[in-house]
């Protein structure tokens, strides 16, 4: 009866993840929804049920849907996923910088993530992402508007960088009052970046 009473609980657990939620059996174990064992049994039985899909060895998804059928999780979703496991800081590639401030609309087909964790490339669902270890200084700072900038340079590379990136760096430095603290972190940028820089603080 507890082992049955166990599977509803994951299942009902299951049920309430949104579309597009990329899961493991480490999350519903920490979630003290049951024993690894039984976690993994209820899992077996809900991907032959079609509730889940298992997208790879230890992955889940709840699948997002289209006109044309399922669709694959995003590599947010996957990243996600795999920093819940194993605890990992994640932070985006730099190429994801340049495209959130419109200086580019390139997609990386091979993104590569900052970790604090060992190398590694995870292959899931059709999409190679590969993890690459940090210095400390450079973590944790997905959420800081001036590393946003040095990204979009670096992204963008010092032979490309043009009058139109530099105005709208600009424009989004003026926005968000980064001009001190970009002048700062300027300390710290390649040499070749500080003339860009100081354009963009002009």
């Amino acid at each position: 009866m507890a082992a049955k009473t166990t599977a509803q609980a994951i299942r009902r657990y299951v049920k309430r993840l949104p579309p597009g939620t990329v899961f493991t059996p480490a999350q519903l174990v920490q979630e003290r929804l049951g024993s690894e064992s039984i976690v993994r049994q209820t899992l077996h039985r809900l991907v032959a049920d079609g509730t889940i899909r298992r997208i790879a060895k230890g992955y889940y998804d709840i699948p997002r849907t289209s006109r044309i059928g399922p669709l694959s999780p995003t590599r947010e979703a996957i990243i996600a996923a795999h920093a819940r496991k194993t605890g990992a800081i994640i932070e985006r590639p730099q190429i994801d910088a340049a495209n959130k401030l419109g200086l580019t609309t390139q997609v990386a087909a091979q993104p590569v993530y900052r970790t604090n964790l060992f190398p590694r490339d995870l292959n899931i669902a059709g999409q190679r992402i590969r993890l690459r270890t940090a210095a400390p200084r450079s973590l944790a700072r997905d959420g800081d508007p001036a590393e946003l900038v040095i990204d979009a340079l670096h992204a963008v590379g010092r032979r490309r960088i043009s009058p139109k990136d530099i105005a709208m760096l600009q424009d989004f430095v003026r926005q968000h009052g980064l001009a001190t603290k970009l002048k700062r972190r300027a300390r710290r940028a390649p040499a070749w970046m500080v003339p860009y820089i100081d354009e963009i603080l002009a």
